[in-house]
């Protein structure tokens, strides 16, 4: 009998800790933040600066994702400080643009559509998510299937080109590839479809352009391959820089909100593309970064990239009951959910060697 209660005090820890589940641990992490600490899991910033001011944000605790670091030992030191000296120890998600290869350079996207060949897409995207998770990296922005008929448009080489079906085909084959039979495998890295909506048809070929789309052809030809993606099981979407008849992706409730979540379903993170909340400015439709902030994290936009504007913002507009707290925390749980599907918790670090 001694025996037996001294087994069950020894599995029961285990027991528990394999009987709580995600959402369990999302709630158990949520509930211990402040709304500082909040607010700056919702701010992802290049790290293509000074290595020592990065330290530093990490160590303050106002980065959630690092873009653009591949060297692992510097990885794995911020990792460091970000779970030992960091406010809320809270792991960072680092991320890159690996859109054909990482260190096996691939045919771009436009070249891997000539092919018609999913399943060596797949293989090519699983080359790349052992080859970039090997560095540290868990996030790819890609797939890009953003449907360009425009040969004018600069980017149209990232695409796989101006078919609907075939673009949806090769995204999910994509996804596929990088995130394999599970996100918590240090194999796998998130993917990223992007950009959601409608880039591709930008007036004249211009980047960052106006858009002007019927419902029908945004139904019927832009929006497929990104449902694919949501059906796959596809872990983020980027918003595009555009508008769309003046009313840009990144601040466009119907689109984050009513048809992503709540008629497709979508549980992933939904994040900015580089600076397109402030980019709400130049688009005509926000006064400031304030104003911003405030029509995309209601909009449904989780994580702003590069502009800052949530993290310089957001606390004062909870504060004044312009923006309702639990919009926050449900953004928060979806950064949160993917870190800890991705077991960065339990693996922070990547191999140095």
């Amino acid at each position: 009998m001694k025996r037996l209660i001294t087994l069950l005090i020894i599995s029961c820890p285990l027991f528990a800790f394999a009987q709580t589940t995600v959402d369990e641990r999302v709630e158990e992490i949520l509930s211990r933040l402040t709304i500082e600490e909040k607010i700056c899991q919702l701010n992802q910033l290049d790290g293509r600066r000074d290595i020592e001011k990065v330290k530093q944000e990490v160590r303050e605790g106002t980065l959630s994702s690092i873009m653009n670091i591949v060297d692992p030992a510097v990885i794995n030191e911020l990792q460091r400080i970000a779970v030992e000296e960091s406010p809320s120890r809270i792991p960072i998600l680092f991320a890159r643009d690996v859109v054909h290869g990482f260190n096996t350079v691939l045919p771009i996207p436009l070249g891997m559509a000539a092919s018609w060949d999913d399943a060596l897409v797949e293989k090519a995207a699983r080359n790349t998510a052992l080859e970039a998770t090997e560095k540290g990296i868990r996030w790819a922005f890609a797939p890009m299937m953003d449907i360009a008929r425009d040969p004018r448009w600069g980017r149209i080489a990232e695409s796989f080109g101006e078919d609907t079906y075939m673009a949806g085909r090769l995204a999910t084959a994509v996804v596929r590839g990088y995130q394999g039979e599970s996100l918590a495998d240090q194999t796998s890295m998130a993917a990223c479809a992007k950009h959601f909506v409608g880039y591709g048809d930008a007036e004249g070929g211009r980047d960052y352009n106006t858009t002007s789309i019927p419902p029908r052809t945004l139904r019927d030809v832009y929006l497929p391959p990104f449902k694919a993606c949501v059906d796959q099981g596809c872990a983020s979407i980027m918003t595009s820089f555009n508008d769309n008849d003046g009313l840009p992706s990144t601040g466009n409730r119907w689109l984050l909100t009513e048809l992503l979540r709540d008629q497709w379903g979508f549980k992933g993170v939904v994040v900015s593309d580089w600076g397109s909340v402030a980019g709400l400015i130049p688009h005509g439709v926000a006064r400031d970064k304030r104003d911003a902030a405030k029509q995309c994290i209601i909009a449904g936009c989780d994580m702003d990239m590069s502009s800052r504007s949530y993290l310089l913002h957001l606390k004062d507009l909870i504060e004044k009951g312009e923006v309702d707290v639990a919009v926050l925390d449900e953004a928060v749980r979806r950064v949160l959910k993917l870190k800890v599907e991705l077991g960065l918790f339990e693996k922070p670090y990547t191999r140095t060697n």
